[in-house]
């Protein structure tokens, strides 16, 4: 709720609920002391919870120590955050690349693929989020996040060629013959457009509504790709480190992605990412051609490694596992009372559902819901390609009040929007802001 006397640029500006001065788990504090549970995790970030004791300990030491290198200085920081990532990913003789952000390991994969093959062109997918950066929103499934990046053929940027994915929400007898033969055609049309250097894709659309991509799909994508000469990149900035239930997507598939991409739950709330592969693979990308000042932050750094260590010891791939498993029964009896929920979806910490009216998605009840949510001071993103989805992506590591606390405040929000003369009911109609 962005005040009128804001001068934050509205772009950015939009935010869900007051400000907040502290947190601690999954909770938020405002300047006035009250409470808000976080079922965002601060966009997927906080898998851990907001100020985990290890992370902020680690950064803490660190800060005291050393706060910056630029990203052609090294730091031990640096080093054991990179010796520790390679020794995690599913890669035999594995390269790490360190980035400040998603997008720019979204962009880094890019160039590292374009080296590796001698090809140019990009493959995505219909719903796919990889970034608002100029390369990764030829990937990117939204048109208005484009309108005003100038990304067209014919431009000096390198085409991408958007594929259709299944959608989970309604499976049909005859998806993965007809999604292998769309992916042959957008490959086709890629090869056309000075070969295909790369196939990007999220394991589990999270963006747009929890989309879960089947091993068996991504294992055909491989296949696929690698017999174009294209690298396969699995964009796991979201789903990466436990989120989704394992540590990495490499775990259910029988073909290796050549690319794993890493952000959010690496730095728990401190900006950090990367990209990482085979060596032969990675230092395909010759030296110095992708930098930035605040790639292998030691700050950042620290952080990363304290949480790789919180995911170890805590099992969070199985915690969150539990997790989904809790919420999506809790979730599914909500939709025996409410019919107008449809399409309950979980993968490890990662849940959704669509609102339906009519036969039809209803993004003015989802809004409902997560205006709902926000009286009861329980935060939630709306979102889905049409607009209808509710998502709850809360921290992995609850405790039972911090699970009890979600659970009521979602029953209470969809109760309180359950529609009344086919209209959402008249105390919850204004309150979505998402």
């Amino acid at each position: 709720m962005t005040s009128e006397a804001s001068t934050e640029a509205r772009s950015t500006g939009s935010t869900l609920g007051p400000a907040f001065g502290s947190g601690n788990g999954p909770w938020l504090y405002a300047e006035d002391g009250t409470a808000w549970f976080d079922g965002t995790a601060g966009s997927g970030a906080a898998t851990l919870g907001h100020q985990h004791p290890d992370v902020i300990a680690a950064v803490t030491a660190q800060a005291g120590r050393l706060a910056h290198t630029g990203c052609k200085l090294g730091s031990d920081a640096r080093r054991r955050m990179i010796e520790r990532i390679g020794a995690l990913s599913p890669y035999a003789a594995p390269a790490v690349l360190p980035t400040t952000t998603g997008a720019e390991a979204v962009e880094s994969a890019l160039k590292i693929a374009r080296a590796a093959t001698g090809h140019r062109a990009v493959v995505g997918f219909r719903y796919g989020f990889h970034g608002k950066t100029a390369g990764a929103l030829g990937l990117t499934w939204r048109p208005e996040f484009k309108a005003y990046s100038g990304f067209e053929d014919g431009d000096g940027r390198a085409p991408a060629v958007i594929a259709e994915l299944p959608d989970p929400r309604e499976p049909g007898p005859g998806d993965a013959a007809a999604f292998a033969a769309g992916l042959s055609a957008a490959l086709d049309a890629a090869d056309r457009r000075g070969g295909t250097a790369a196939v990007v894709l999220e394991p589990v659309q999270v963006t747009e509504g929890v989309l879960d991509v089947p091993p068996e799909l991504l294992d055909e994508i491989a296949r696929q790709a690698h017999s174009r000469g294209a690298l396969l990149v699995l964009d796991e900035i979201y789903t990466g480190l436990g989120r989704a239930g394992r540590l990495f997507t490499a775990e259910l598939m029988t073909e290796q992605p050549d690319l794993t991409l890493l952000g959010k739950t690496l730095g728990n709330g401190f900006p950090v990412g990367a990209v990482v592969g085979e060596r032969a693979v990675v230092d395909a990308l010759p030296p110095g051609v992708q930098t930035s000042t605040f790639s292998g932050h030691p700050v950042s750094c620290a952080a990363a490694e304290a949480v790789l260590d919180v995911v170890g010891r805590e099992d969070l791939a199985g915690r969150a596992r539990q997790l989904g498993k809790r919420l999506h029964a809790d979730l599914d009896a909500l939709a025996a009372r409410h019919p107008w929920m449809r399409a309950v979806r979980t993968t490890g910490a990662l849940a959704a559902f669509d609102c339906v009216r009519d036969g039809r998605p209803d993004p003015e009840l989802a809004r409902a819901v997560t205006g709902g949510a926000l009286r009861g001071r329980l935060l939630l993103f709306g979102g889905g390609p049409e607009g209808a989805s509710v998502k709850i992506v809360p921290p992995v590591l609850l405790d039972d009040e911090g699970y009890r606390f979600l659970a009521d405040g979602l029953a209470a929000a969809v109760d309180a929007a359950a529609p009344d003369d086919g209209r959402p009911g008249a105390s919850t109609r204004n309150g979505g802001l998402i």
